[in-house]
């Protein structure tokens, strides 16, 4: 089977590298030659539902572009493995013939990309300023993978971790679990007693009247993906009011890419396998 990578961070590298050992691997921008079974696309696969997610070339390139190079390359036995979902991707794919699979779909690997996430977030935090996690107050927005992974780790550091959450059957499992938890409406009336808060939640909960309740020095983790003209606020406006604020996104690519390529690797072989 041959396979042909596009796009991507170093940890597509890392993917590809671990899938050369059992399958022949190609990368868009070499000399293409023959048609290919799979074409896997990086992970995340957008940032703008546009272009390809692709640091690493020099122009933006799209997905109409891309297919309009490759389509002498692929046939109907074709798979395209995308790193998530994206509409114009699947426009072109229904119109092309050509088989569509999210591979960010599988949940193992949808938990080890967050085990990763929340680790990368745990080291951020604690060489963020001149405190410690020991003894600290941390408060995590969202009860999803990442935070709750996140939450463990921060309390295996003795950080007094509380979680805040709307939904209420998931912080009674929290609360269960050993975690304080608030519903997220009671977080004005409490944020001036935590050093650390993170973000997982995709929404804009923070504006510079919050941020003027924290604690002078303390640090706001932004984990979300986030509108960009809210980030740039967020940047400027938590430092007026004496918060250190942190950006960060995409943290297994940066932090840990060969074992987040491996993770991918992994997936995309159960994917591949099954193909055939």
């Amino acid at each position: 089977m041959r396979i042909l990578f596009v796009g991507g961070d170093k940890r597509m590298e890392y993917a590809a590298l671990k899938l050369s050992k059992h399958f022949g691997v190609s990368f868009y921008g070499e000399e293409l030659s023959e048609v290919y079974q799979a074409v896997v696309l990086p992970l995340p696969l957008t940032k703008d539902s546009a272009t390809v997610f692709s640091p690493n070339f020099e122009n933006p390139l799209t997905f109409e572009e891309l297919f309009d190079e490759i389509n002498k390359y692929t046939d109907e036995h074709t798979t395209v493995f995308a790193g998530g979902g994206c509409y114009k991707l699947t426009e072109l794919c229904e119109k092309l013939g050509l088989k569509l699979v999210n591979y960010f779909d599988d949940e193992p690997l949808t938990l080890q990309n967050a085990a990763l996430t929340a680790e990368a977030a745990m080291c951020m935090l604690s060489q963020s300023g001149d405190g410690a996690l020991l003894n600290s107050q941390t408060l995590i927005l969202g009860s999803g993978r990442i935070a709750v992974f996140l939450a463990e780790r921060l309390r295996a550091c003795q950080s007094n971790v509380t979680i805040a959450a709307r939904n209420a059957a998931k912080r009674e499992r929290l609360r269960l679990n050993g975690f304080d938890t608030i519903p997220l409406e009671y977080i004005p009336n409490v944020i001036q007693t935590f050093d650390y808060v993170s973000n997982t939640i995709p929404a804009p909960l923070f504006d510079e009247k919050l941020f003027s309740k924290m604690k002078s020095g303390s640090v706001y983790q932004e984990l979300a993906t986030m509108p960009s003209e809210f980030k740039k606020t967020m940047t400027s406006s938590a430092p007026h009011c004496g918060v250190k604020y942190i950006n960060a996104g995409g943290l297994p690519g940066k932090y840990f890419p060969k074992a987040a390529g491996e993770f991918i690797a992994a997936a995309l072989k159960t994917q591949l396998d099954l193909k055939g």
